[in-house]
Protein backbone atom coordinates (compact mmCIF):
# COMPACT_ATOMS: atom_id res chain seq x y z
CA UNK A 1 0.00 0.00 0.00
CA UNK A 2 2.78 2.44 0.90
CA UNK A 3 6.03 2.63 -1.12
CA UNK A 4 9.17 1.73 0.77
CA UNK A 5 10.92 4.70 2.29
CA UNK A 6 7.87 6.94 2.44
CA UNK A 7 8.45 9.41 5.28
CA UNK A 8 4.78 10.00 6.07
CA UNK A 9 2.92 6.75 5.46
CA UNK A 10 -0.76 6.73 4.62
CA UNK A 11 -3.34 5.93 7.28
CA UNK A 12 -4.52 2.30 7.58
CA UNK A 13 -6.11 1.02 4.41
CA UNK A 14 -9.58 0.51 5.86
CA UNK A 15 -9.66 4.06 7.30
CA UNK A 16 -8.47 5.48 3.99
CA UNK A 17 -11.09 3.60 1.98
CA UNK A 18 -13.84 4.74 4.32
CA UNK A 19 -12.70 8.37 4.10
CA UNK A 20 -12.49 8.36 0.30
CA UNK A 21 -15.88 6.67 0.05
CA UNK A 22 -17.53 9.26 2.28
CA UNK A 23 -15.92 12.26 0.59
CA UNK A 24 -16.62 11.07 -2.95
CA UNK A 25 -20.30 10.45 -2.22
CA UNK A 26 -22.26 7.95 -4.36
CA UNK A 27 -19.44 7.76 -6.88
CA UNK A 28 -17.03 6.86 -4.11
CA UNK A 29 -19.24 4.02 -2.95
CA UNK A 30 -19.36 2.50 -6.42
CA UNK A 31 -15.63 2.87 -7.00
CA UNK A 32 -14.42 1.52 -3.67
CA UNK A 33 -16.91 -1.34 -3.75
CA UNK A 34 -15.68 -2.34 -7.20
CA UNK A 35 -12.07 -3.02 -6.29
CA UNK A 36 -8.78 -1.85 -4.89
CA UNK A 37 -7.49 1.68 -4.51
CA UNK A 38 -4.05 2.29 -5.99
CA UNK A 39 -1.98 5.13 -4.49
CA UNK A 40 0.74 6.93 -6.44
CA UNK A 41 3.03 9.31 -4.52
CA UNK A 42 3.44 12.68 -6.22
CA UNK A 43 6.50 14.95 -6.00
CA UNK A 44 5.96 17.25 -3.04
CA UNK A 45 7.50 18.43 0.21
CA UNK A 46 4.62 16.70 2.03
CA UNK A 47 2.76 13.40 1.58
CA UNK A 48 0.63 13.81 -1.55
CA UNK A 49 -0.97 10.86 -3.36
CA UNK A 50 -2.98 10.35 -6.50
CA UNK A 51 -5.58 7.62 -5.96
CA UNK A 52 -6.97 5.57 -8.82
CA UNK A 53 -9.45 2.71 -8.75
CA UNK A 54 -9.55 -0.65 -10.47
CA UNK A 55 -12.96 0.33 -11.82
CA UNK A 56 -13.44 3.68 -13.54
CA UNK A 57 -11.24 6.65 -14.39
CA UNK A 58 -12.12 9.19 -11.72
CA UNK A 59 -8.83 9.73 -9.86
CA UNK A 60 -8.50 11.98 -6.83
CA UNK A 61 -5.54 13.64 -5.10
CA UNK A 62 -5.09 13.62 -1.35
CA UNK A 63 -2.73 15.77 0.71
CA UNK A 64 -1.85 14.47 4.17
CA UNK A 65 -0.81 16.03 7.43
CA UNK A 66 2.28 14.58 9.07
CA UNK A 67 0.36 15.05 12.31
CA UNK A 68 -2.88 16.64 13.43
CA UNK A 69 -3.54 19.15 14.97
CA UNK A 70 -0.94 20.86 12.78
CA UNK A 71 2.31 21.82 14.47
CA UNK A 72 4.80 22.21 11.62
CA UNK A 73 4.86 24.98 9.02
CA UNK A 74 3.98 22.45 6.29
CA UNK A 75 0.98 21.17 8.22
CA UNK A 76 -0.21 24.68 9.01
CA UNK A 77 0.12 25.50 5.31
CA UNK A 78 -2.08 22.53 4.42
CA UNK A 79 -4.74 23.66 6.90
CA UNK A 80 -4.57 27.13 5.35
CA UNK A 81 -4.90 25.71 1.85
CA UNK A 82 -8.17 23.99 2.77
CA UNK A 83 -9.60 27.26 4.07
CA UNK A 84 -8.37 29.04 0.93
CA UNK A 85 -10.33 26.60 -1.23
CA UNK A 86 -13.43 27.45 0.77
CA UNK A 87 -12.72 31.14 0.25
CA UNK A 88 -12.51 30.64 -3.52
CA UNK A 89 -15.87 28.92 -3.52
CA UNK A 90 -17.35 31.97 -1.81
CA UNK A 91 -15.71 34.14 -4.48
CA UNK A 92 -17.20 31.95 -7.23
CA UNK A 93 -13.89 30.72 -8.54
CA UNK A 94 -15.11 27.22 -9.35
CA UNK A 95 -13.52 24.01 -10.61
CA UNK A 96 -12.94 25.55 -14.04
CA UNK A 97 -10.26 27.58 -12.25
CA UNK A 98 -9.07 25.25 -9.47
CA UNK A 99 -9.56 21.52 -8.78
CA UNK A 100 -12.91 20.58 -7.28
CA UNK A 101 -12.66 20.34 -3.50
CA UNK A 102 -14.14 17.12 -2.13
CA UNK A 103 -13.37 17.77 1.54
CA UNK A 104 -11.01 16.57 4.24
CA UNK A 105 -10.76 14.07 7.08
CA UNK A 106 -8.13 15.38 9.50
CA UNK A 107 -8.86 12.56 11.96
CA UNK A 108 -7.02 10.23 9.52
CA UNK A 109 -4.54 13.02 8.57
CA UNK A 110 -6.24 13.66 5.20
CA UNK A 111 -5.97 17.43 5.02
CA UNK A 112 -7.40 17.92 1.54
CA UNK A 113 -9.06 15.73 -1.10
CA UNK A 114 -9.37 17.12 -4.62
CA UNK A 115 -10.60 15.85 -7.93
CA UNK A 116 -7.51 15.09 -10.03
CA UNK A 117 -6.95 17.32 -13.06
CA UNK A 118 -5.47 15.83 -16.26
CA UNK A 119 -3.15 17.59 -18.66
CA UNK A 120 0.45 18.82 -18.79
CA UNK A 121 1.76 21.44 -16.42
CA UNK A 122 3.60 24.58 -17.48
CA UNK A 123 6.97 23.02 -16.63
CA UNK A 124 6.41 20.29 -19.22
CA UNK A 125 5.43 22.82 -21.86
CA UNK A 126 8.49 24.94 -21.08
CA UNK A 127 10.78 21.93 -21.38
CA UNK A 128 9.32 21.17 -24.81
CA UNK A 129 9.58 24.79 -25.94
CA UNK A 130 13.20 25.12 -24.79
CA UNK A 131 14.09 21.86 -26.54
CA UNK A 132 12.38 23.05 -29.72
CA UNK A 133 10.14 19.97 -29.85
CA UNK A 134 6.76 21.72 -29.39
CA UNK A 135 7.22 25.50 -29.18
CA UNK A 136 3.77 26.08 -30.72
CA UNK A 137 2.10 24.81 -27.53
CA UNK A 138 3.61 27.39 -25.19
CA UNK A 139 2.04 30.67 -26.29
CA UNK A 140 -1.57 29.35 -26.19
CA UNK A 141 -0.85 28.04 -22.68
CA UNK A 142 0.54 31.44 -21.63
CA UNK A 143 -2.62 33.05 -23.00
CA UNK A 144 -4.76 30.79 -20.83
CA UNK A 145 -2.51 31.32 -17.81
CA UNK A 146 -2.78 35.11 -18.19
CA UNK A 147 -6.57 34.91 -18.24
CA UNK A 148 -6.56 32.54 -15.27
CA UNK A 149 -4.47 34.88 -13.13
CA UNK A 150 -6.66 37.79 -14.16
CA UNK A 151 -9.68 35.90 -12.82
CA UNK A 152 -7.97 35.89 -9.42
CA UNK A 153 -6.99 39.55 -9.71
CA UNK A 154 -10.53 40.66 -10.58
CA UNK A 155 -12.06 39.09 -7.47
CA UNK A 156 -12.98 41.55 -4.72
CA UNK A 157 -9.76 42.27 -2.86
CA UNK A 158 -8.89 45.06 -0.49
CA UNK A 159 -9.27 48.78 -1.20
CA UNK A 160 -5.82 49.42 0.27
CA UNK A 161 -2.97 50.56 -1.99
CA UNK A 162 0.09 48.47 -2.76
CA UNK A 163 3.16 49.44 -0.72
CA UNK A 164 6.78 48.37 -1.29
CA UNK A 165 7.17 46.99 2.25
CA UNK A 166 6.37 43.29 1.53
CA UNK A 167 8.64 43.18 -1.53
CA UNK A 168 11.52 44.88 0.28
CA UNK A 169 11.10 42.56 3.26
CA UNK A 170 11.19 39.57 0.91
CA UNK A 171 14.38 40.89 -0.70
CA UNK A 172 16.01 41.12 2.74
CA UNK A 173 14.81 37.61 3.62
CA UNK A 174 16.06 36.04 0.41
CA UNK A 175 19.39 37.83 0.68
CA UNK A 176 19.86 36.35 4.13
CA UNK A 177 19.11 32.85 2.87
CA UNK A 178 21.46 33.14 -0.11
CA UNK A 179 24.21 34.68 1.99
CA UNK A 180 23.82 31.85 4.48
CA UNK A 181 24.32 29.38 1.62
CA UNK A 182 27.50 31.19 0.54
CA UNK A 183 25.99 32.30 -2.77
CA UNK A 184 26.42 36.06 -2.37
CA UNK A 185 29.74 37.82 -2.59
CA UNK A 186 30.26 41.00 -0.55
CA UNK A 187 29.76 42.94 -3.79
CA UNK A 188 26.48 41.09 -4.44
CA UNK A 189 25.23 42.02 -0.99
CA UNK A 190 26.18 45.68 -1.34
CA UNK A 191 24.60 45.85 -4.78
CA UNK A 192 21.33 44.22 -3.69
CA UNK A 193 21.01 46.48 -0.64
CA UNK A 194 21.58 49.51 -2.86
CA UNK A 195 19.02 48.29 -5.41
CA UNK A 196 16.42 47.84 -2.69
CA UNK A 197 16.86 51.46 -1.62
CA UNK A 198 16.73 52.78 -5.18
CA UNK A 199 13.74 50.69 -6.22
CA UNK A 200 11.73 51.61 -3.12
CA UNK A 201 11.50 55.15 -4.48
CA UNK A 202 9.87 53.92 -7.71
CA UNK A 203 6.80 52.34 -6.18
CA UNK A 204 5.06 55.61 -5.37
CA UNK A 205 5.33 56.60 -9.04
CA UNK A 206 3.29 53.55 -10.13
CA UNK A 207 0.39 53.00 -7.70
CA UNK A 208 -2.02 50.07 -7.71
CA UNK A 209 -4.52 48.55 -5.29
CA UNK A 210 -4.19 45.19 -3.61
CA UNK A 211 -5.80 42.25 -5.43
CA UNK A 212 -6.31 38.55 -4.76
CA UNK A 213 -3.15 36.75 -5.86
CA UNK A 214 -2.36 33.06 -6.27
CA UNK A 215 0.90 33.74 -4.43
CA UNK A 216 2.98 30.80 -5.69
CA UNK A 217 3.01 31.13 -9.48
CA UNK A 218 5.55 28.41 -10.26
CA UNK A 219 5.27 26.21 -13.40
CA UNK A 220 4.22 23.00 -11.65
CA UNK A 221 1.28 24.81 -10.06
CA UNK A 222 -0.59 25.28 -13.35
CA UNK A 223 -2.17 22.52 -15.44
CA UNK A 224 -3.65 22.85 -18.92
CA UNK A 225 -6.49 20.35 -19.44
CA UNK A 226 -8.75 20.52 -22.48
CA UNK A 227 -8.00 24.06 -23.59
CA UNK A 228 -8.13 25.73 -20.18
CA UNK A 229 -5.79 26.52 -17.27
CA UNK A 230 -6.21 25.29 -13.69
CA UNK A 231 -4.32 26.55 -10.62
CA UNK A 232 -2.99 24.18 -7.96
CA UNK A 233 -1.44 24.61 -4.49
CA UNK A 234 -3.36 27.50 -2.99
CA UNK A 235 -1.78 27.71 0.46
CA UNK A 236 -0.22 31.13 -0.34
CA UNK A 237 -3.44 32.65 -1.69
CA UNK A 238 -3.72 36.19 -0.29
CA UNK A 239 -4.27 39.82 -1.16
CA UNK A 240 -1.16 41.48 -2.53
CA UNK A 241 0.51 43.10 -5.49
CA UNK A 242 -0.53 41.46 -8.78
CA UNK A 243 3.16 41.44 -9.73
CA UNK A 244 3.74 38.64 -7.21
CA UNK A 245 1.95 36.50 -9.81
CA UNK A 246 2.87 38.14 -13.11
CA UNK A 247 6.55 38.75 -12.46
CA UNK A 248 6.89 35.37 -10.77
CA UNK A 249 5.84 33.78 -14.07
CA UNK A 250 8.29 36.05 -15.91
CA UNK A 251 11.10 34.98 -13.58
CA UNK A 252 10.24 31.32 -14.10
CA UNK A 253 10.32 31.84 -17.88
CA UNK A 254 13.79 33.40 -17.57
CA UNK A 255 14.91 30.46 -15.47
CA UNK A 256 13.46 27.91 -17.89
CA UNK A 257 15.61 29.15 -20.75
CA UNK A 258 18.63 29.97 -18.62
CA UNK A 259 18.68 26.53 -17.03
CA UNK A 260 17.80 24.48 -20.07
CA UNK A 261 19.62 26.40 -22.81
CA UNK A 262 22.10 28.68 -21.05
CA UNK A 263 20.48 31.70 -22.70
CA UNK A 264 18.40 33.86 -20.36
CA UNK A 265 17.65 36.37 -23.12
CA UNK A 266 15.83 33.71 -25.16
CA UNK A 267 12.91 33.98 -22.71
CA UNK A 268 12.11 37.57 -23.67
CA UNK A 269 9.66 36.65 -26.42
CA UNK A 270 7.63 34.41 -24.11
CA UNK A 271 7.61 37.08 -21.36
CA UNK A 272 6.38 39.76 -23.77
CA UNK A 273 3.70 37.41 -25.07
CA UNK A 274 2.50 36.61 -21.54
CA UNK A 275 2.34 40.26 -20.49
CA UNK A 276 0.56 41.23 -23.71
CA UNK A 277 -2.00 38.47 -23.16
CA UNK A 278 -2.69 39.68 -19.62
CA UNK A 279 -3.07 43.32 -20.65
CA UNK A 280 -5.30 42.35 -23.60
CA UNK A 281 -7.64 40.47 -21.25
CA UNK A 282 -7.64 43.27 -18.67
CA UNK A 283 -10.17 46.09 -18.98
CA UNK A 284 -8.14 48.90 -20.59
CA UNK A 285 -5.92 50.53 -17.98
CA UNK A 286 -2.76 52.27 -19.20
CA UNK A 287 -1.63 52.87 -15.61
CA UNK A 288 -1.46 49.13 -14.90
CA UNK A 289 0.40 48.55 -18.17
CA UNK A 290 3.01 51.17 -17.29
CA UNK A 291 3.34 49.79 -13.79
CA UNK A 292 3.78 46.24 -15.03
CA UNK A 293 6.60 47.11 -17.38
CA UNK A 294 8.35 49.52 -15.01
CA UNK A 295 8.21 47.45 -11.80
CA UNK A 296 8.45 43.97 -13.31
CA UNK A 297 12.29 43.96 -13.26
CA UNK A 298 12.27 44.30 -9.47
CA UNK A 299 9.77 41.51 -8.84
CA UNK A 300 11.28 39.31 -11.55
CA UNK A 301 14.68 39.65 -9.87
CA UNK A 302 13.05 38.51 -6.60
CA UNK A 303 11.77 35.42 -8.43
CA UNK A 304 15.25 34.68 -9.82
CA UNK A 305 16.82 35.06 -6.39
CA UNK A 306 14.16 32.77 -4.94
CA UNK A 307 14.93 30.10 -7.53
CA UNK A 308 18.65 30.41 -6.71
CA UNK A 309 17.90 28.95 -3.25
CA UNK A 310 17.21 25.51 -4.76
CA UNK A 311 20.10 23.20 -4.01
CA UNK A 312 19.15 20.73 -6.76
CA UNK A 313 20.60 23.30 -9.16
CA UNK A 314 24.35 23.47 -9.66
CA UNK A 315 26.22 26.03 -7.61
CA UNK A 316 27.56 27.70 -10.76
CA UNK A 317 24.06 28.09 -12.17
CA UNK A 318 22.72 29.45 -8.88
CA UNK A 319 25.44 32.11 -9.03
CA UNK A 320 24.35 32.85 -12.62
CA UNK A 321 20.82 33.44 -11.35
CA UNK A 322 22.14 35.94 -8.81
CA UNK A 323 24.06 37.72 -11.57
CA UNK A 324 20.98 37.75 -13.81
CA UNK A 325 18.90 39.21 -10.97
CA UNK A 326 21.47 41.98 -10.51
CA UNK A 327 21.41 42.74 -14.24
CA UNK A 328 17.63 42.80 -14.15
CA UNK A 329 17.56 45.25 -11.22
CA UNK A 330 20.17 47.61 -12.69
CA UNK A 331 18.78 47.51 -16.22
CA UNK A 332 15.19 47.93 -15.10
CA UNK A 333 15.95 51.32 -13.58
CA UNK A 334 17.09 52.66 -16.96
CA UNK A 335 13.52 53.19 -18.15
Amino acid sequence: MVPAGTMNPLPPYASLVQSLTELMGPDGSSRTAAGEISPQPLPSSRAVYRFTFTQGSYPVVGKFFSDYPPETALDRGLAQEYHNYLQLQALRLNHDTVPRLLGRRPEVRLGLLLEAVPGPDLDQLLAQACAGSAPHLLNPALDRLARLLLRFHLRPGAPAPVTPAPALAYLAKIMGQLAGAGLLSPEDQRSLVKEGILWSKWFSRFPDRLVLVHGDATPTNFLFPNGRAVALDLERLRVGDRLWDLSWVAGELKHAWGWRTGNFAAAEGAIRHFFSAYLAALPPDPDIARRLYHLNPFYMALAELRIARNDYLSRDYRRELVAEARRCLAGGRQW
